[in-house]
């Protein structure tokens, strides 16, 4: 053993070495999908905007974020600028070259590791960042060589001090600058490899829709509702103005939500036509879901499936939900049905924290109470609204076929008081149905009011009607004549067969039964209980008219 006091051999006054490799796990394989690292100068420039914002230069919604698509076809280049607070000279050119030293808090900025800013080193020739803060006639400039980056990373190279690294390949240069001005502009010079898929705009465009922290389209009818629930929780939802530039034509860019979704099902739509909301003050937490007839799986990959946000910025994608869903289960059959559904969850509880790639959250008991509260209120309703949906569109299917039935049947000539009575009871019991939500879920509330205001509609017909009451029967006279030979008497208690096919009405008190679903409601009522038959009736009919039969 050796003692406690004996001398140690002396220790290098820099023992610790961060070699080479270590960029390449921030740059190259850090992101899963390349188009992260455009998240990443946009999530920059949100939160150089916000500290603008609080500093009193720039009004909240004046924030913007232009992504400029430049170069040629074959040299492309992608530019992303923020009118931020921007990044003083004296502090400019340490921040830029520093390595996960961001002064910045999860409190009050989206992104706070100092890793992100790498990113574009993976996918361009150059990597070049200027920046100005207001009051300042300069503006710094700081050049990555990417290339030369990139070569330390190639197989069998030797190991070098990131330090080195770092040093050999970044320049900088200090040039003149509006005194006015507060910006910081990345550009990613000479698009390599994966890196030349950001220059087209049918892939950038709806992935900066899917993330970015900005508003929601005007085909959306139920923005305002989400705006007033976060400002009921506690702030406004933060938003900047985001557009693309390729040559002169601009684009703003806003979420992807709106009132009509394709799916799965061809050419059957999911309409929304009307959200739930959700709050949770005590872990911190509110969102929305989308109310739909449910009809299939939404198709399109931006919007469905509840998305996770923080500072309004989207947290990985529809996996998240899918995974707290395949937890309900041993099989993870629940999983499945959330692609079904639209809507977003913002979390504003500071202890819960993206992970470094922000296709997650980093493990933590403030995480694991959300999860599992969301798990209940949130994806346990999304399944209940979704297998409601398939019973619901039976329900409104069943109530339109009834309301053409007792329509049929009210306007029988023949009818009778004790017939009068049972239309009046069927009408009751479907308006009761209408009137009671549980039992519709899902149901377009359009839809609902028109079918209620029908049936009402024929309930006051049926009301106004009256119904004749049989006189007694007349006394034979002097024992000459019964009313079995007093055939004027007869005839006139008998309707006249005014009937084009010659046979409906015949029979005294029997409503006309010149359709398919009269005659399967006839034959199954001598089964089943009129509401049973009924709706029995309006299934075979919708399954006959589906065949086309």
């Amino acid at each position: 053993m050796t003692p406690l006091n004996k001398a140690h051999p002396a220790v290098p006054a820099d023992p610790i070495q961060v070699g080479s490799f270590f960029l390449e796990t921030l740059t190259t394989g850090m992101y899963e999908d390349p188009f992260h690292s455009i998240r990443e100068y946009i999530q920059n420039g949100f939160d150089a905007i916000q500290d603008a914002v609080r500093a009193g230069n720039l009004p909240a919604e004046d924030g913007r974020v232009l992504i400029s698509v430049s170069g040629s076809q074959r040299t492309p280049s992608l530019a992303v600028r923020d009118n931020g607070a921007g990044i003083s000279s004296a502090r400019a050119y340490t921040t830029l070259v520093s390595l996960g030293a961001s002064r910045k808090t999860p409190t009050l900025h989206a992104g706070f590791r100092g890793i992100g800013r790498l990113a574009g080193i993976a996918y361009c020739t150059t990597l070049r960042f200027t920046t100005s803060a207001k009051g300042e006639a300069t503006a710094t400039v700081v050049e990555y060589d990417c290339g030369h980056i990139r070569g330390y990373f190639s197989p069998g190279a030797e190991p070098v001090d990131v330090r080195e690294v770092m040093r050999s390949s970044v320049k900088t240069k200090v040039i003149g600058a509006n005194e006015m001005d507060h910006f910081t502009e990345v550009e990613m010079l000479g698009l390599v490899n994966l890196g030349k898929e950001f220059v087209d705009l049918v892939k950038l465009q709806p992935y900066l829709r899917e993330v970015c922290p900005v508003e929601y389209g005007d085909n959306f009818d139920f923005a305002d509702r989400i705006r007033n629930l976060a400002n009921g929780f506690g702030d406004a939802l933060p938003t900047i103005h985001v557009e693309t530039k390729v040559k002169r034509e601009r684009k703003p860019i806003v979420k992807p939500y709106k009132n009509t979704y394709p799916t799965s099902r061809k050419n059957i739509f999911s309409r929304l036509h009307n959200i739930e909301t959700f709050t949770s003050r005590e872990h911190g937490w509110y969102g929305w879901v989308g109310v739909s007839n449910f009809p299939g799986e939404i198709v399109d990959s931006t919007a469905a499936g509840i998305r996770f946000r923080i500072k309004n910025i989207q947290v990985g994608d529809a996996e998240i939900i899918e995974s707290l869903a395949g937890e309900l289960t041993p099989t993870g059959s629940e999983r499945r049905l959330q692609p079904w559904a639209v809507g977003e969850i913002f979390v504003t509880n500071a202890q819960v924290v993206p992970n470094a790639r922000r296709d997650g959250f980093e493990d933590s008991a403030a995480w694991r109470l959300v999860r599992g509260d969301i798990k209940d209120q949130v994806v346990r309703r999304v399944i209940k609204l979704v297998r409601s949906a398939s019973t619901t569109r039976s329900a409104m299917r069943f109530l339109t076929e009834m309301l053409r039935i007792l329509t049929n049947q009210a306007q029988a000539a023949t009818l009778d008081q004790p017939e009068k009575a049972r239309i009046e009871a069927l009408i009751k019991r479907q308006l009761q149905t209408l009137g009671s939500p549980e039992k519709l879920i899902g149901a377009d509330p359009k839809e609902v009011s028109t079918l209620t205001s029908k049936f009402k509609e024929l309930a006051e017909q049926m009301a106004k009607r009256t119904i004749p009451v049989p006189g007694p029967v007349a006394e034979e006279a002097d024992g000459d004549e019964g009313v079995e030979g007093d055939e004027d008497s007869d005839s006139d208690d008998e309707p006249e067969d005014s009937s084009e096919d010659g046979d409906e009405g015949e029979n005294e008190g029997e409503a006309p039964r010149h359709t398919r679903a009269d005659v399967i409601l006839a034959a199954l009522s001598t089964e089943l209980a009129e509401e049973q038959a009924a709706r029995l009736t309006a299934k075979i009919v919708h399954d006959l008219e589906k065949q086309g039969l």
